[in-house]
This record gives structure tokens, C-alpha cells and sequence, in this order.
């Protein structure tokens, strides 16, 4: 699966040239977001795991940051972190983790894409 940042629509020319090419790893238009949730479950007991917790708890706060790094909301000012809290209330769902925690969470994945794929 992967998650692509919108952009003005393709015309048809763009579209069809483009149909057969999928975007590279290193594309800055789209993430593997299978590979990079792999990544995560696999490690979050080490790097967060908290008593109780599973990875359906970590995992919004996980995409938040995926998708923060994404759409280039890793400004440090205090608009986007009350843009994300707001997103991460949204979207939790059932995960017990905390804005605090979650955020934590989320820099790290966003993190993480910085180090392997640069800044946006």
C-alpha cells in the first residue's frame, strides 16, 4: 500500500505516461506504509513499550507521525502541534496512549523518515 501526498490532479497526458510507473522507495511522493507499519510493530516494545500496551495502541499515533512527515508538517511551532494534537484526537480511536505519549510516538516515526529519506 502506498500513501501518496495530494498534488494538482494529473491531466490525462501526465496520468497515462505515468500509469505503469509506480513511485520509487525513495520518492518523495509516496511511502510505504505497509513496510514502514512492519517496522514499527516490530519494534515498539523496545523503543515505547509500556506495561499492557499493543501495537493497536501505538499504531495512530504511528500513522499521525508517518503522515505529519508526509504532508511537511514538521515545523517545530506551536500551531502544528496543536494541528496534530487535534488530528491524533481525532483519529485515536481506541488506542489508550495519551497526547504525551502519542506524540512521543509520532516524532519518532516522523523521525525516522527524515533520516532515511531527508528533510521535506
Amino acid at each position: 500500500m502506498r500513501l501518496d501526498t495530494p498534488h494538482s490532479p494529473p491531466t490525462a497526458r501526465t496520468a497515462a505516461a505515468n500509469a505503469d510507473r509506480a513511485p520509487s522507495r525513495s520518492s518523495p511522493d509516496a511511502l510505504d506504509l505497509d513496510s514502514e507499519l512492519s517496522y514499527w510493530r516490530a519494534h515498539y516494545r523496545l523503543l515505547f513499550g509500556q506495561p499492557g500496551l499493543r501495537f493497536s495502541d501505538y499504531e495512530p499515533a504511528v500513522k499521525l507521525g508517518l503522515d505529519a512527515y508526509m504532508r511537511g508538517q514538521i515545523e517545530d511551532r506551536p500551531q502544528a502541534e496543536h494541528e496534530l494534537r487535534d488530528r491524533y484526537r481525532r483519529v485515536h480511536g481506541a488506542s489508550r496512549l495519551d497526547w504525551n505519549d502519542a506524540r512521543a510516538v509520532a516524532a519518532a516515526a516522523c523521525e525516522r523518515l527524515q533520516r532515511e529519506r531527508g528533510p521535506r
